[in-house]
Formats: C-alpha cells, sequence, structure tokens
C-alpha cells in the first residue's frame, strides 16, 4: 500500500472492531501524535457504524508521527482489534511503540519494501 504524502505519516487500518474500539485506538493515536490532523478519526465523522447493517467496516487513519506527545496508559478495549500500519519503517515502528503503551500487541506479519514497512498487529487490552 503506497501513498503519497511525506514519509513521517504511517497509514493505520483497523479491522475486526467495533466505533467504541476503533475510537480508543484512534484516541490514543491523536492523544500521543498530536500533529496527526483532528477529525480523522471514527469520533469525528458522523457516518452509521456499517456493523449494524452487517457490513465489514474498516476503519482509517493518517497519522503524523513528526512530533511525540505523551502517551495516555492502558486503555480498554471491547474485543480484539487488527491493525494494519503502512509507511516508512522508522515510523511505523513509532507508532507500533505507542501502541505497546496503552494496549497489548502481537505482531501478526511484516513485509518489509524498499522504503515501506506493513505490519498487520493484533491489539487487546492490557487488563
Amino acid at each position: 500500500m503506497s501513498t503519497p504524502h511525506a514519509h513521517t505519516h504511517v497509514d493505520v487500518l483497523l479491522s475486526a472492531c467495533d466505533r467504541k474500539d476503533a475510537d480508543a485506538v484512534f484516541g490514543t493515536l491523536e492523544t500521543v501524535f498530536p500533529d496527526t490532523a483532528a477529525g480523522h478519526g471514527p469520533t469525528k465523522i458522523r457516518t452509521p457504524d456499517a456493523a449494524l447493517y452487517g457490513h465489514p467496516t474498516v476503519w482509517s487513519l493518517d497519522v503524523d508521527a513528526s512530533t511525540h506527545g505523551a502517551g495516555t496508559g492502558p486503555v480498554p478495549l471491547g474485543a480484539p482489534v487488527t491493525a494494519d500500519l503502512s509507511g516508512d519503517p522508522h515510523h511505523v515502528r513509532e507508532v507500533e511503540h505507542a501502541l505497546a503503551e496503552s494496549f497489548r500487541v502481537q505482531e501478526r506479519t511484516s513485509v518489509s519494501g524498499d522504503q515501506e514497512l506493513d505490519v498487520r498487529l493484533r491489539l487487546t487490552g492490557l487488563g
């Protein structure tokens, strides 16, 4: 997956989760990476939750990993969340480490390209 944006940006796609869990993950990322444009997470969009209609849902956020804010500590999740991260290898790992401060992170797959890293993670609550 390749996107035409700054090398500090990491694409984060969440699947196999409901709106509340997507909000929890994206809220954490927006706190840790304050330059991430607010308004892209599920809390800020007012569309019906596709899961209510039996359709699969993928939530997306373009994380700007150029600056680091404070972590949020443990964040509860209602169910495991699948997170796909894609971008510059250094910044993908920064986002992964930030997620590990708030969630239990299990790396499922990792594919390295010339200048991009794709990682699939399974996130669960720390509690």
